[in-house]
């Protein structure tokens, strides 16, 4: 059955852009208020493919940046690159567009190809996916970007054509096609394409499809093999690798206005958001009754997916990319500095992370305050030597161990492989929670790095400080340091520590340029003050929107973020109401047109 690998021959659509990226910054300490426009950004994007494909073409927006409120200071415009100054929950924004997304069609992650696949064959074939394909590049922190993997190589697309072929050997006809006929039947073969197809393009085939697939089952000398070769073929088709974005294919051009998207697309866009996969039988069944053309129907059907446990998988992949994280146990550690940190105590790590997310998510009833106040009470005993003392009855000591930031899981991800590294943990909260863009250190710096690492005499805190002293460092470090300071009492790996080196730790730091200003001690006291911040929870909204819009964030964006970051604040913060706020708004059922 390999030679169904020649059906993806020119109907593998490619995507390259979808849209500028740009960005400015506001940076500054005390002064005048200080304004950044946006930067300018463009790119464009196209997709071909055979009448069975979801083709078109799609070209990307220009970004024109509006003006936004920076926080009072005097600092510089920061250079291209990221996203737009967040103000404090003011919102105050030149005029954009409505509508920011173009039509698309867009290739699904290895991780959504593979929970699509496991819904089709089961959850060995779902796994063969993920052991055949390769990982899909992280871009701010999110696995789905359309920017990470916009065009479909000739290696991915020959593994995809491999697993197909593999996959279809070993599924049973007469489990996934069962007939009462003896032997098989056209209608029976029929109906199950039909079926199989329908699921796994989240639509149903159209005339063409289905005459194209039929032919080729009937290729199969009987109908075992005829099913096999349906399901060949459907694996590797355009149709399940990419999610439209299009609109109704048969409505004329109407340029720069909004297109609306079609149930079925707003039902795998609704899909996709809250179980990584194609819609499920009840929101199919939706669909094509009462369908999805008000934002009451769709709210509905929201409100039913968050309760699933698949929501809650979803809601913690977007919780991992606000925090910039990726499996624990890939952060290196050196054995000669950290001879203790082992496999267990990497999963111990992994599986408190894990737990304490899906408690503060609650079915989407989680706020943000309480990821930054919670205290973790799922503790594993791989964890004890780390935790020591601050671990008392069970319970921990909330002045030392409070919110996602004093997870040791957290702390030792953001660190170095032989220290705390203040600079890591410093950027996790400028750049992550506050959205301050910060410049890249310039390529000479790893060769000019003032810090001697064997330097077994002074604390890390006091290594770090010489950037201060440095003039071609300190312009850049004196945004981030006195942040990352403030976790010094936390090791590499997350262990409680008032002496370094036989001195004393000094673990104060302070924040500027946000809208709760001040000093603190700890990763504790900087997540009361950051619980607090309606930066930080417009920050988080600006995530959310690169992870619901599987695309980066542009200036153009802003004005639709900021309304999302007001009602999330109104609501009263809970990560429902950002799910919420998306669907409603005219953004998730509609597109811009591009032809």
């Amino acid at each position: 059955m390999a030679a169904v690998a020649l059906l993806l021959a020119g109907c593998s659509g490619q995507v390259t852009g979808t849209g500028g990226k740009s960005t400015g910054q506001t940076s500054g300490g005390n002064g005048a208020t200080n304004t950044a426009p946006g930067g300018v950004g463009n790119g464009n994007g196209s997709g071909t493919g055979t009448t069975t494909a979801v083709g078109g073409t799609g070209t990307g927006s220009t970004a024109v940046g509006g003006t936004g409120t920076g926080t009072t200071g005097s600092g510089t415009t920061g250079s291209t690159g990221g996203t737009p100054p967040v103000t404090g929950g003011t919102g105050a924004v030149a005029a954009c567009d409505t509508i920011v997304t173009s039509r698309r069609i867009r290739r699904l992650s290895r991780r959504e190809y593979a929970n699509v696949v496991t819904d089709l064959l089961g959850a060995p074939a779902g796994q063969a996916v993920l052991t055949a394909l390769p990982d899909d590049p992280l871009v701010e922190g999110f696995d789905n970007l359309d920017d990470g993997f916009s065009q479909v190589t000739d290696s991915w697309q020959q593994t995809v054509s491999d697993l197909a072929a593999t996959l279809s050997a070993q599924a049973n006809p007469t489990v996934l096609a069962p007939c009462t006929t003896a032997g098989g039947s056209t209608a029976c073969l029929q109906s199950f394409i039909k079926a199989f197809a329908k699921q796994a393009y989240g639509r149903p085939m159209t005339d063409p499809e289905f005459t194209r697939a039929s032919a080729v089952a009937a290729l199969g000398q009987d109908y075992a093999t005829s099913v096999r070769l349906g399901i060949e073929l459907v694996l590797q088709s355009p149709n399940l690798i990419y999610v439209s974005e299009l609109g109704d294919p048969s409505a004329p051009p109407t340029p720069q206005q909004p297109v609306p998207l079609t149930n079925y697309e707003i039902a795998s866009q609704l899909s996709f958001l809250l179980s990584g996969s194609r819609p499920d039988a009840t929101l199919m069944k939706t669909t094509e009754t009462t369908g999805l053309g008000s934002p009451a129907a769709i709210q509905t059907e929201a409100t039913r997916m968050l309760g699933a446990d698949r929501a809650t998988v979803e809601m913690t992949r977007f919780i991992v990319g606000w925090m910039d994280m990726a499996p624990i146990n890939t952060a290196p550690k050196s054995p000669d500095v950290y001879p203790t940190f082992t496999d267990a105590i990497a999963a111990g790590m992994q599986q408190e992370f894990d737990q304490f997310v899906s408690t503060q998510l609650a079915k989407g009833m989680g706020t943000m305050a309480s990821f930054m106040n919670g205290v973790s009470t799922n503790i594993p005993a791989a964890l004890a030597p780390i935790y020591g003392s601050d671990l008392v009855g069970g319970q921990l000591d909330p002045t030392k161990r409070r919110g996602i930031l004093s997870l040791p899981g957290v702390l030792s991800y953001h660190a170095s492989d032989v220290s705390s590294n203040p600079v890591e943990r410093g950027l996790l909260v400028r750049r992550q929670l506050l959205c301050q863009v910060t410049p890249p250190p310039p390529p000479a710096a790893a060769m000019t790095n003032p810090i001697d690492s064997t330097d077994a005499k002074t604390t890390t805190r006091q290594k770090f400080e010489v950037h201060e002293q440095d003039p071609a460092c300190s312009g850049c470090h004196l945004s981030f340091d006195p942040i990352g300071y403030g976790f010094e009492q936390m090791d590499g790996i997350g262990r409680f520590r008032s002496m370094e080196n036989g001195l004393q730790v000094d673990s104060s730091g302070v924040l500027t340029r946000t809208d709760v200003d001040g000093n603190f001690v700890g990763p504790a006291q900087l997540s009361m003050k950051l619980a607090q911040s309606q930066m930080a929870q417009t920050c988080m909204v600006n995530h959310f929107f690169s992870f619901a819009q599987t695309r980066a964030t542009t200036d153009a964006d802003t004005c639709v973020i900021q309304t999302w970051a007001n009602k999330f604040q109104a609501a009263g913060g809970h990560i429902k109401d950002l799910v919420m706020s998306y669907v409603v708004d005219p953004n998730f059922v509609n597109r811009k047109d591009d032809r």
